[in-house]
């Protein structure tokens, strides 16, 4: 608005009031008033529309105080980069002049960019959680070679005895269906039908992964063996750390003749091919030099 100067005084008043004809700090007389220029001043009719200002003023006075900590920290550092700068040369900000920068308000609104402190302490909280997670890595055994890193071995011997592939029996999950001869290597678990074995199981499973871990499946003898995702996913059984297959035709416990009341293990080389015979497992049993037979453990 329009800020309009007030009347002239009574006659006899020159406009500095009584008692103020010796006053150096007088104001204007008021016959000067109409010389000054018209002043614009505007009066926000909420403080919120000063947003934009405060948070620039509270900028200045962050790169202000950096400045001075920088000054404290390096003393000299301001005029050696005066002194580093000449003319006609591409100036590249140096540290100072970017943080600086990252101060200076932003569009829209003209509001700063902030990193917040809950960003920077989750990032802190990730990098110690990697940090700490290293270790156990590199200390980890690390399973054998994946399937498919050896060729699958071309034998003369039959399926079903030492020596021999597995057949080319399709298995099946829910989601997909493969081959068993690309079960390699591979502690293959035959389960009898509706297993409730959790314990064995878990024996096997926790035998199989001391050392270098070897690779364990869990075939049932038929679709959908309602025990066998059961078996999979308790703690007390394999606890995720087998998978588990269908075998609808019962196929191989047909041909290794897999025992009706307990789990069945067969270990099968890198290359596809039976290590042992296959071994009825009772609750107790140690398979240490059993599987330590196989090719590269």
């Amino acid at each position: 608005m329009h800020v309009t100067p007030p009347p002239p005084p009574a006659s006899g008043d020159d406009g500095n009031g009584p008692g103020h004809e010796d006053d150096q700090h007088a104001h204007l007389p008021h016959q000067r008033w109409e010389e000054l220029p018209p002043v614009d001043v505007r009066i926000p009719d909420d403080l919120s529309d000063l947003d934009d200002e405060v948070v620039a003023y509270q900028a200045e006075l962050r790169a202000q105080r950096r400045r001075e900590r920088v000054d404290r920290l390096v003393p000299g550092l301001r005029s050696l980069r005066g002194r580093r700068r000449r003319p006609g040369r591409r100036h590249r900000p140096d540290l100072l002049e970017r943080l600086d920068r990252r101060d200076r308000p932003r569009a829209p609104g003209g509001r700063p960019r902030h990193t917040s402190g809950a960003a920077v302490a989750l990032i802190v909280i990730v990098l110690a959680a990697l940090g700490a997670m290293v270790p156990l890595v590199l200390a980890h055994p690390r399973p054998l070679a994946p399937q498919g890193a050896v060729p699958l071995a071309s034998t003369t011997v039959p399926p079903g005895a030492v020596g021999g592939l597995l057949p080319g029996v399709p298995l099946s999950t829910a989601r997909t269906s493969r081959p068993a001869t690309d079960l390699r290597p591979a502690l293959i678990v035959l389960l009898p039908v509706a297993c409730e074995c959790p314990r064995a199981i878990h024996e096997i499973v926790s035998q199989a992964r001391e050392g270098r871990p070897i690779p364990t499946y869990l075939v049932a003898p038929w679709t959908d063996d309602p025990s066998l995702e059961r078996l999979v996913r308790q703690p007390d059984a394999a606890a995720g750390f087998a998978v588990g297959y269908n075998d609808p035709g019962a196929s191989l416990s047909r041909l290794y003749r897999a025992d009706p009341r307990q789990p069945t293990l067969l270990l099968v080389a890198m290359d596809g091919r039976l290590v042992h015979p296959p071994r009825i497992f009772t609750v107790g049993d140690r398979l240490e030099g059993w599987l330590g037979a196989l090719p590269g453990r």
